[in-house]
């Protein structure tokens, strides 16, 4: 009986720590830009390659943050516009998002469970 509840905390315990995306969880600053935010419990991967395009880069999962056609959740994108960055809509291709603040351009792409986080270069013709 003892062995059965302890699996069964350790199996909870598990579940409870999942990397689920939930507004509730809150935000953390992305590591390429302390300015902008990402879902506090999303893990970081190896992060693409920069281009000249791209000064810095990283990756993230987080399961339910894509859906299956790469459409981002809205309260992400909410809490983006509440940190100042403004949405560059015209500049948006699919699930490929821009944002602007002070100068410096960020750049989202949402997949399913996956996104990657962008800060585009100065050299960047928008």
């Amino acid at each position: 009986m003892k062995r059965i509840l302890i699996l069964l905390f350790i199996v909870g315990m598990m579940a409870g720590c999942s990397n689920v995306y939930s507004a509730e969880e809150g935000y953390r600053m992305a590591v390429i830009n302390h300015g902008f935010p990402v879902p506090k419990n999303a893990s970081e991967l190896k992060p693409e390659a920069c281009t000249t395009e791209i000064s810095k880069s990283a990756k993230y999962k987080l399961n339910d943050i894509g859906g299956e056609q790469g459409e981002p959740p809205e309260h992400y994108l909410e809490e983006i516009k509440k940190w100042g960055w403004t949405e560059l809509e015209d500049e948006q291709k699919g699930n490929i998002h821009f944002y602007e603040k002070e100068g410096k351009i960020m750049s989202l792409i949402f997949k399913e469970n996956v996104f990657d986080v962008f800060e585009m270069s100065s050299a960047l013709k928008m």
